[in-house]
């Protein structure tokens, strides 16, 4: 397995140490699409509805129970994949479900390379970019032939559209950095990072690459000085959220656990934070979520590893540890971004273990997230609506939502 080059952490205590071990640790469990429960329990979820490429499923059959909330509704016009759709081992296929047709099917692209690096897979426009030789990319309705970017797999989303990072380690000195069109063009010039960036890079915002750099999270421009994230402390990349190229979504206060008792998957390692902070990066201004009552803390998933921010960057949905720690178990909570603020509310019927992923559906005004059963639920935020698919949903190592053909 391929690992990130390892984090500037000299002269950290040794507590902070062992905490950073332990992100990393389930970092690596999560990259490799390794985790028992995750490739048999989704996979195989999968796999039960799953007999034919190009086969097809009623979203609401079999026939639903009472109190069962009626199909996901076909004109959402997106398309869900996720990868590894497995059969118990690492990587396999991907599994793409159109919510639009109720086609559920399997694809051999993208064909994902396992590894150590953030992210595995990341849209770019109308582009799917992964790791695969080296960076690669393809449209996101998976025809056509992938297009090659780059040797290195170490790269990160441009606030420039239809544009990403590319990075070179270099043994010990300065990263090298460089942005290519995915559609095809020249790259442009070559920059150096700051001394004692980490990989991998974040993203780019309207202000500057977003960087892990020793004392924390922050902002940097070319030619200029790291500015730090507010309340942002050594090792926070592995507390984020999530980010754009207007918003950064990340936890502080944050402390490690641990699962004791979970069943789904014994003694994994995971953060709680105290508070959820959302900052624009343009204005400056910043929103604080404090966790919800009754839970034990925020749970980030990491930058980059899950998409909780809505795409017209409204609303943010994230979740919070229940009680006891040692289970395991999250629930989900939107927030608003804008506008007047307001207290976290509970989305319904959406207790999941750890890692379960969330997605917006290609307009945005759905929420895709693990519901009971380990099945795809979707909330409409606008109204409340709830609804449910039989798809196995949603402990993947990537989960994304694109645009159905044709929508």
């Amino acid at each position: 397995m391929k690992t990130a080059p390892a984090l500037g952490l000299s002269g950290t205590p040794p507590e902070a140490l062992i905490k950073e071990a332990r992100r990393r640790q389930r970092r690596r469990r999560l990259a490799t699409g390794l985790a028992v429960v995750t490739v048999l329990g989704s996979a195989a979820g999968v796999a039960a509805g799953l007999h034919e490429p190009g086969s097809s499923h009623s979203p609401g059959s079999p026939p639903r129970a009472a109190g069962v909330p009626a199909p996901i509704p076909r004109g959402l016009g997106t398309t869900v994949l996720m990868w590894p759709a497995g059969f118990g081992s690492c990587c396999g296929p991907v599994a793409v479900d159109n919510l639009s047709t109720g086609r559920l099917a399997q694809s051999q692209q993208p064909a994902i390379s396992a590894g150590d690096y953030q992210p595995l897979l990341t849209q770019v426009g109308r582009w799917l970019v992964y790791v695969g030789h080296g960076t690669t990319a393809i449209r996101d309705d998976l025809r056509g032939n992938p297009r090659v970017l780059g040797p290195t797999p170490f790269r990160a989303r441009s606030a420039d559209p239809g544009r990403v990072w590319l990075f070179r380690p270099r043994n010990g000195r300065p990263t090298q950095a460089w942005q290519v069109p995915v559609a095809g063009g020249a790259p442009g010039p070559t920059i150096t990072l700051p001394a004692g960036t980490d990989l991998p890079v974040i993203r780019g915002t309207d202000a500057g690459l977003l960087l892990q750099v020793p004392q924390g999270l922050a902002l940097w421009q070319p030619g200029g000085k790291p500015r730090p994230l507010p309340y942002s402390s050594p090792g926070g990349s592995s507390d984020g959220f999530d980010a754009t190229v207007r918003l950064v979504a990340y936890g502080t206060g944050c402390t490690s656990q641990a699962t004791s008792d979970a069943a789904d998957e014994p003694d994994a390692a995971y953060d709680t934070c105290a508070m959820l902070r959302i900052l624009d990066v343009m204005t400056g201004r910043l929103v604080s979520f404090a966790a919800p009552p009754g839970t034990r803390g925020w749970v980030p998933d990491g930058f980059n590893l899950a998409s909780v921010i809505s795409p017209a960057g409204q609303l943010i949905a994230a979740y919070a540890a229940v009680r006891p720690p040692g289970l395991g178990r999250v629930h989900l909570y939107l927030m608003p971004v804008t506008g007047p603020s307001a207290p976290p509310v509970a989305v319904p019927s959406s207790a999941a273990f750890l890692s379960a992923r969330t997605a917006w559906s290609a307009r945005g005004s759905w929420l895709l997230y693990q519901g009971p059963g380990g099945h795809l639920w979707a909330d409409q935020v606008t109204s409340g609506a709830i609804r449910a698919s039989r798809t196995a949903c949603c402990r993947y190592t990537v989960m994304v939502a694109a645009p159905s053909a044709g929508s």
